[in-house]
């Protein structure tokens, strides 16, 4: 009996496991995160640096050392890429830096490069819906409204929820979000209520909804344009697999 909600999180998390998910977890155990901040939202001071740190994977800094996710596979694996080991400005920049990217090739093995390389593709915005279309405007919208910060970089999910039925909260795309969200009608429910009534009617499925300690806000405000906005983001994320499979980049 004691093992019963161990075995059903680790049921869901594997079920609803996908490659960003995967990769986040994954640097914060490598301590990627240490040196490249949370989530490589900003990297530790290196005044030896080009820009007086280590490189953030957001905000356009990996610009400066890769061009494609080839090269961010090859610093994974090897603390550099090929093209820059063969430049000898990139070399004697690197020669005189205090922190050095480590080789990570001889502790992973290629699906777990496979899931650091989605992971860093999303979290540092290599990959993104095309500028102008509905997928882009509700990725914007949930930036603005911070909804990855429940839902997991890009909405892949996995943040921990004590006192739900998975132990985590649902990603926006993969097996939790099917099981939650049957459509759009109930998409729509679940944004602007809070929940679904499905669930919300249902015994097992409403106690659990009670009993967990994050819940869905309900953004009543959202326009109906919004709400495409942010369907049609959900069905981008599903057709590319969180996006790293598709959409438009920088190179």
């Amino acid at each position: 009996m004691l093992a019963g909600p161990w075995l059903v999180r680790a049921y869901w998390e594997r079920r609803s496991s996908n490659p960003v998910r995967r990769g986040v977890r994954l640097a914060r155990e490598l301590g990627c995160f240490s040196c490249h901040g949370e989530l490589g939202l900003g990297g530790l001071p290196d005044p030896t640096a080009r820009d007086g740190e280590v490189p953030a994977w957001a905000a356009g800094g990996w610009m400066m050392y890769v061009d494609n996710d080839v090269q961010v596979r090859e610093f994974i694996r090897d603390g550099n890429s090929k093209a820059r080991s063969k430049s000898p400005t990139a070399r004697a920049e690197r020669a005189q830096q205090t922190i050095v990217m480590p080789a990570y090739g001889a502790l992973l093995g290629e699906r777990e490069l496979d899931d650091l390389v989605a992971a860093f593709q999303m979290l540092a915005r290599m990959s993104l819906p095309e500028a102008g279309t509905p997928e882009r405007s509700g990725l914007e919208l949930a930036e603005r409204w911070r909804c990855f910060d429940c839902h997991g970089p890009a909405g892949s999910g996995g943040l921990p929820n004590p006192g739900s039925f998975s132990g985590f909260v649902p990603g926006w795309y993969g097996a939790d979000f099917d099981d939650l969200v049957r459509g759009r009608v109930e998409f729509d429910a679940w944004v602007r209520e809070g929940s679904a009534p499905r669930l919300a009617e249902g015994r097992v499925a409403s106690w659990f909804l009670r009993r967990q300690r994050l819940s869905m806000p309900a953004y009543r405000s959202f326009t109906p344009a919004e709400l495409d906005a942010l369907w049609a983001y959900v069905q981008w994320l599903t057709r590319t697999d969180g996006g790293h499979s598709g959409g438009v980049r920088p190179w």
